[in-house]
């Protein structure tokens, strides 16, 4: 049976699954720039993000290629360090193994943890 009902519950877990993930996402972001760096950088993405980009710290995690532009710009090459070290605390987050790929982006990471997560 198709539709109604069904449906519904199929896109309420789906939204679940992605506010998880988001949440989780943002922590991880929070927690490795400040760890790695400090709270105050930290913060400083944060206000950059807002005053230039107009993206609040709850909408980041649905603007990753925005925020992989700004480490970017900020950290330069280092900047994959950052995002790999996200992505690996995501990943332990949500209970995920980790595999390191050199040539993968934050986004892409991302994508497949939320493919991991909707097997699950």
């Amino acid at each position: 049976m198709h539709g109604g009902i069904q449906d519904q519950l199929i896109e309420l877990t789906l939204l679940e699954l992605d506010r998880e993930l988001c949440d989780a996402l943002r922590e991880s972001i929070d927690e490795t720039i400040s760890a790695l760096l400090s709270p105050e950088v930290n913060d400083a993405l944060y206000v950059h993000l807002s005053r230039v980009h107009s993206i609040s710290r709850d909408e980041a995690p649905y603007k990753l290629e925005i925020l992989g532009s700004v480490l970017e710009k900020v950290f330069g090459r280092s900047s994959k360090i950052v995002c790999k070290a996200i992505a690996k605390r995501l990943y332990a987050k949500l209970g995920l193994s980790f595999f390191d790929n050199p040539t993968r982006t934050l986004i892409e990471y991302v994508e497949e943890a939320k493919i991991s997560l909707s097997e699950g």
